[in-house]
């Protein structure tokens, strides 16, 4: 499959999980494990995830990485976290930008709202939207349905938005793999 990448990872892990980051399907299995018996047992959403990575991949090829001072990002990011606690009326202890490999944000038990500087050259709404995400899990931890519906209820078309922040995971690796970040 063009611009798919596969990895087979073995971890001291209990369970067998299948992971989605960017262009990369990554099996992380324990020891022991049959990898081609895991891929079998979840083949339906493992097509699902990749269709979905085809797309981004393509949508990837179309977009624009948007120029921002770190300052402006900050500024972003923060302003945002407060406007949206406020809004589900939570609160929010302190909010970080770090260079986070793994993911665009997360939340702690502490209240800590941290957005990867990844996002940095996301365009505005795809900021606000992991913003959003991260704190809606103030209100809810599990990405379940009712987590999913307040997301929804903010941001009906989250879907793209999931897709277009793959997209631009994908870019930014790429330049990153390139050296050009």
């Amino acid at each position: 499959m063009s611009g798919i990448r596969y990895r087979i990872i073995r971890r001291r892990v209990k369970n067998p999980r299948l992971e989605i980051w960017g262009n990369e399907i990554r099996v992380i299995l324990p020891g022991n494990m049959d990898p081609w018996k895991v891929i079998k047992e979840n083949g339906p959403w493992l097509a699902k995830q990749i269709e979905l990575v085809r797309r981004a991949v393509e949508l990837s090829k179309r977009i624009e990485l948007v120029p921002r001072t770190r300052r402006k990002f900050r500024s972003l990011v923060e302003r945002a976290a407060r406007e949206y606690a406020k809004e589900l009326g939570v609160e929010v202890n302190r909010v970080f930008v770090r260079r986070i490999r793994s993911a665009w944000g997360s939340c702690s038990g502490k209240r800590n709202i941290v957005v990867s500087a990844m996002a940095q050259r996301l365009p505005e709404r795809l900021i606000r939207y992991v913003v959003y995400h991260e704190v809606c899990h103030l209100l809810r931890w599990r990405h379940d349905r009712e987590f999913e519906d307040l997301v929804r209820s903010k941001f009906p078309d989250c879907d793209y938005l999931d897709l277009q922040l793959q997209a631009y995971w994908i870019k930014l690796k790429e330049q990153e793999e390139r050296g050009e970040c």
